[in-house]
Parts: structure tokens; sequence; C-alpha cells
């Protein structure tokens, strides 16, 4: 027996559908390519987290939502669906380093790839028995969508396919070029604008690049603080990088958003904090939505601060650890100097630890229950 659960919902929809998999299943040792298939899945599911939510596993493909709030808007899907590849390739990459097995599914593991599809509108979510369903036209329209000319026009078999109308909810439209755009014509549904994201390229861009990461064992300019929220490690992130909220848990008045790519935060993203009259710059350094992100303060005389937040899954809950390196600097001045600028930052931030660690629960508390309420309504 099925039901309707509440009425309509606005949602993003996500597919990642392994591409090859009915050629590799059919002319491969199907022991071996079953645990395969299972093992990259397994890689997978644990990244969809609230407020994502799997809603089917169809042989080759995982479905997943994310109805709209105030956490999941502007690039958090764009994030999640990088990182979301950078698990498939990473686990991908894995298997050919630890297998020696000279089977032709063994063997052939790399013709296997991922392309993602996103896109934005209106659903019903229907229970039956335990299971959750959505359905439709947009839910219709993300899975046709799968069906694509993406690689004849590209060449591009790992993707991140995300239609126009995801693009204008997140409000990144600007952040792509007029030439970027394609369109499919669905049957029954119409013409579908998108654009389409090499994923390739950000997993390169990924492996390749150095890790700027303060750790515990650094030398610290303070105590590493570590702060229990009860949501999960994509909520959490947005927690800390997000520039409204941001501003709340750290009291500032409000947060701006300087060199971003056409609206899209990542490396050379500078926020400026506003206190009172005071601006503190705060540059991101490293970002991995999920993981940690990493940002740096310009300090007087050729100092500078690394900040990490990273970030812990416990349970259905986060850790999030805040660790400040002490501040160094390669000119003089700024070494004779940097033991006063030291204990002038100590004396702005120790104070409101407390208070900030207050703000950031109570933030994490009220979009909890916010997400609850939505998934519930």
């Amino acid at each position: 027996m099925s039901k309707t659960e509440g009425g309509v919902k606005s949602a993003y929809f996500v597919i990642a559908d392994i591409s090859g998999y009915t050629k590799f299943m059919s002319e491969t040792a199907i022991e071996h390519a079953k645990g395969i298939l299972e093992s990259l899945f397994g890689s997978m599911i644990p990244t969809i987290r609230s407020p994502l939510e799997v809603s089917g596993l169809q042989g080759d493909a995982v479905f997943a939502y994310a109805l709209k709030s105030e956490v999941v808007s502007q690039q958090f899907i764009l994030d999640f669906a990088e990182q979301l590849y950078c698990v498939f390739a990473r686990a991908k990459e894995k298997m050919l380093i630890n297998t020696s097995c000279p089977c032709d599914a063994c063997s052939t593991v790399d013709a296997l790839e991922l392309k993602i599809v996103v896109h934005h509108g209106d659903c019903i979510v229907q229970k039956t028995g335990d299971r959750e369903e959505l359905a439709g036209q947009d839910v219709i329209t993300a899975f046709r969508l799968l069906k694509n000319s993406v690689k004849e026009r590209t060449g591009l078999t790992a993707y991140t396919l995300i239609s126009c109308a995801a693009l204008k909810s997140m409000e990144l439209v600007e952040y792509f070029d007029g030439s970027e755009f394609y369109t499919e014509e669905i049957e029954h549904i119409g013409e579908v604008e998108y654009v389409v994201r090499d994923m390739r390229v950000a997993w390169e861009r990924r492996r390749t690049t150095e890790r700027t990461f303060v750790e515990p064992g650094d030398n610290l300019l303070i105590e590493e603080w570590i702060i229990p929220l009860p949501v999960s490690l994509d909520v959490a992130f947005t927690i800390c990088t997000r520039p409204e909220l941001r501003a709340e848990w750290l009291g500032a008045n409000k947060v701006e958003l300087f060199d971003t790519n056409k609206g899209k935060i990542e490396p050379g993203t500078l926020y400026h904090c506003y206190h009172g009259e005071d601006i503190f710059p705060f540059q991101i350094v490293d970002w991995h939505h999920g993981d940690y992100a990493t940002g740096k303060y310009n300090l007087p005389m050729g100092l500078t601060m690394m900040e990490t937040n990273e970030l812990v899954q416990v349970g259905e809950g986060t850790l999030v650890k805040i660790r400040f390196a002490t501040p160094t600097s390669p000119k003089i001045m700024g070494k004779l100097m940097s033991g006063m600028v030291k204990k002038k930052l100590r004396g702005i931030i120790v104070p409101d630890k407390e208070n900030r660690i207050a703000r950031m629960q109570a933030l994490g508390d009220k979009l909890a229950k916010d997400i609850a309420a939505q998934e519930t309504a």
C-alpha cells in the first residue's frame, strides 16, 4: 500500500550513474564484476548524507535528493557532486593499484566511469511500505537527462550535467560562460538546457594539489577547539564556510566575499569579516567540501596565520575541529614583532571562545531542527 507524504516539495535531484555497467556485467566474470560494483557503490553511499537522502539504487545508478533549504543553496550541490566523483575515482584507483587478478573484470575496471546528473524541480514523496520514492515530471526529466549527447558533443565520459533549472535555483548561472550551455530535446517534456563539468579535471586537481592543513601537532597559537554539532559533515561544512552563517557564529556584523569564481567559493576567495570598524581578511587556500577548509589571515608586517576547520563524523553528528597555527613571516620585522602580534591575537580570540562555540552549537541545533521539520512536513 502506498501513500503520498505531504504535498508538493521543491528539491534537487542527483543521479550518479556508472557508465559501461551493462557491458562490464555481460562480458566479465560475474562473481568479480558483482564484487567490484558493490565496492564502488559501497564507497559512494556513505558520501550521501543529510540533507541529501538516497531515494533508490537502480542497478547502475544511485538516485538521491535534497529538499531545498537554507543549507542546500548556492554551490552546495556543485561541491557535493565533485566530492562524490572523487570518492568514486579514488575507490577505482585503489582497485587498480591493489589487484593482481588477471580476470576480465579486474583488468577492465578502468573502463567504468561515473556521470552525474543534477536537476531541480517539484516532486511528491510517496511511501510504499518502508520505502520512500519520488514522483513528478521533474523527477522524470532528471532520469531522461541520463540519455544525452554529452559524449558526442564534448568527448567527456566523466562529467556532471547540471540543468539550467538547478543553476537558477543555486544562483550560479553566471558561473558558466554562454558557450558552455547545451540543450537536449526530451520527448513529451521539450528542450532542457544544461551545462557540463569535466570531473576528471576536478579529480586530477584534487589528487595533485598540495594539501594545506593545520595539524593537531603543529605549532598552534591556542589549544584546538573541538565542537560537537548534531548535523552531518556537509551541513557542518556549510556552517563553517557560508558567509552569513560564518558571520553568525563569529559574532561579526557581516561577512563579505571577494575574488569568487563568478560567485563560487574556492581557493583564492577572500572573506572580509567586519567586527565594528575592524576588518579581518581571511583567504581560502584549501577547500575540500565535507572534509576541511583552510584559510589564512594576512596580518601586519608580513605575518600570516593559517586556520583549518576540520570535520570528523561521529555517529549522526560531526565534530568541528578548529586549529589556528602560530603566525609566521619571512620578513625580519615580522619575526621581531611576532610575539606582540600573537599576544594581541590571543587577546581577541580566547575571551570570545565560549561565545563562538555556543553560537555555532545554537546554529547547528537550529539547522538540525529545520532539516528534520522539512523532511517530515
